[in-house]
């Protein structure tokens, strides 16, 4: 599989959750929000603004996306949920719903796209692993013993959305 990464950063998932979309300014009917169904299935939103749950209390997470012929091993990863993204901007960001300024942005063709988002050491924090200072952004990267993710941009539709892998 041919990966190439796109960008990588701390993200605050406000409210547990992360932003994948193409427009970071777009508004959130109510309708598109979290709801019980959305919760089982792992996201939210709709494709072209995608909202993704995540499991730490701290909700300080180190993510990287990379763009790829293919998907994740299932066998590599916890979780691996897989959402729909349409970019109908050329852009794509990964934020948190609270960001003005996304922590990740990169230029990539107009389109359809499966996003597979995966994840690691789900739940696991600082906090929970009784520490209590303040890492930096080179050191949270570092730190694969905590929560982290990494998001592969796939061309073309998903033929599944949800929850691939989770344990």
């Amino acid at each position: 599989m041919t990966e190439r990464l796109l960008g990588a950063a701390r993200v605050f998932a406000s409210n547990y959750q992360i932003v994948v979309c193409d427009d970071p300014f777009r508004s959130l009917e109510s309708e598109e929000n979290w709801d019980a169904e959305k919760t089982r299935q792992g996201f939210a939103g709709v494709p072209a603004f995608r909202m993704i749950g995540t499991e730490a209390d701290l909700n300080d997470h180190w993510v990287e996306l990379v763009s790829s012929d293919g998907p994740p091993s299932s066998d590599e990863w916890q979780r691996i949920t897989c959402v729909h993204f349409s970019c109908g901007s050329g852009h794509i960001h990964v934020m948190s719903v609270i960001d003005t300024d996304p922590p990740i942005s990169a230029d990539i063709e107009r389109g359809d796209y499966a996003v597979y988002v995966a994840g690691q050491n789900l739940g696991v924090d600082q906090s929970s692993l009784g520490e209590t200072a303040r890492l930096s952004d080179a050191e949270i990267a570092e730190r694969k013993d905590m929560e982290w993710y990494r998001l592969f941009l796939v061309p073309g539709k998903p033929k599944f959305e949800g929850r691939l892998v989770d344990r």
